[in-house]
């Protein structure tokens, strides 16, 4: 996830705690983690206290040739491990010791300890003190050798660690119309903004991936142009201008029409960076667009908006916006409309809408933002 990426490889020395219940996908994570943020000098280790070095092989194929077999540690304390790296310990020193060695032996950056609780648990639980103290001492090596940590925890409770850790991430599972729903949420990240506290997420083909919300990621650059459109046995189908959006509806089928419905509860304006990218595919592979704003918003002031997807000449050629302001009809992309009331408005911009149309000879992305809605028509 980008928040957590983000910190990891921005601070020197970063701590995470990772909670979820037994079959969330806390090792999934943790291991997609390592994959991504492991490259170059970046020295990645991953200490397993639940299963050794080959189990974990066999448990995501493919493994092996992405993260090799020394950046595995074994410290299930088994006497029948054939591991070459282990860590051995009876006690919270002989512990400490042990990660505090293997870190500077191996110029570790990045150190995962799956799980946490094993590793407390076997240590010191008679003794809540003597897991405190082990917590903090544990923190404090990471911030001594300037170590990005994660510890990965099955108590999803709350405990004094919260508060000594930069970050905590919590994954959760639930069963919707019975089907298995993952959930990830940021419960704190310490020094960086929480763009969005929760993301579904799914392991399939044993990797963890999340969704961002429909505007992260959106709109923070040029567009990148995505196939125009498809044909099948069905008809042509036009890209959305999202490539995750076109896998899960497979595009916009030509002459359809079609509902953007914004929820009561959305943040103003959220869904635009969905919209523009339709917009700005349209308009990269040649097809005009035809765009009524939404209510309170002016046709420049969007135009001014869209140059953050396309240049101004690529819009003046092949997109057009109604406006009744007589200064703003100057603008190329404008045309003016005539009247008096809202209802003639609609029909004075119908029939511009018409003379327009005609003049763009070629597929038209026709947007029509009112309140709560929008619609679609293709030239046919």
């Amino acid at each position: 996830m980008y928040e957590i990426e983000n910190a990891l490889e921005l601070q020197e020395s970063y701590t995470v705690l990772l909670k979820g219940a037994p079959g969330t996908g806390k090792t999934t994570y943790a291991i997609t983690l390592l994959e991504h943020l492991c490259h170059g000098d970046t020295e990645g280790v991953y200490i397993s206290t639940r299963i050794d070095p080959s189990a974990l092989y066999k448990q995501f194929p493919g493994l092996e040739s992405r993260v090799p077999a020394k950046n595995i540690i074994d410290a299930t304390q088994s006497e029948f491990s054939e591991s070459d790296s282990q860590v051995l310990y009876e006690d919270d020193t002989s512990f400490l010791r042990a990660v505090y060695s293997l870190v500077v032996e191996k110029d570790v950056t990045i150190l995962i300890i799956d799980s946490w609780d094993a590793v407390s648990f076997q240590i010191g639980s008679k003794n809540q003190k003597s897991i405190e103290k082990l917590e903090s001492s544990m923190l404090d090596i990471a911030r001594k050798t300037n170590t990005r940590l994660l510890l990965i925890s099955e108590y999803t409770g709350e405990k004094k660690m919260d508060y000594l850790v930069d970050s905590i991430i919590r994954l959760e599972k639930d069963t919707v119309d019975g089907r298995t729903a993952r959930r990830m949420y940021v419960d704190k990240l310490r020094g960086f903004l929480i763009t969005n506290n929760s993301y579904p997420y799914t392991l399939e083909a044993g990797t963890f991936t999340n969704f961002g919300t429909a505007a992260f990621g959106l709109g923070s650059g040029r567009h990148k142009q995505s196939k125009g459109n498809r044909k099948d046995e069905r008809g042509t189908y036009y890209s959305t201008g999202i490539k995750d959006l076109d896998m899960i509806i497979g595009g916009y089928p030509k002459g359809s029409f079609v509902l953007l419905e914004i929820a009561d509860d959305s943040i103003s304006q959220n869904y635009r960076p969905v919209l523009f990218h339709t917009i700005s595919n349209f308009i990269l592979n040649g097809c005009g667009v035809i765009y009524m704003p939404e209510e309170g918003s002016y046709a420049s002031s969007v135009k001014r908006l869209l140059f953050d997807y396309l240049d101004k000449s690529i819009l003046d050629k092949y997109l057009r916006m109604p406006t009744i302001s007589e200064s703003e009809s100057e603008d190329t992309c404008l045309f003016k409309i005539e009247s008096e009331d809202e209802d003639g408005s609609l029909k004075a911009y119908l029939s511009k809408h018409l003379e327009v149309y005609k003049q763009l000879k070629k597929p038209v992305l026709h947007v029509i933002g009112l309140p709560c809605w929008m619609f679609t028509q293709k030239r046919r």
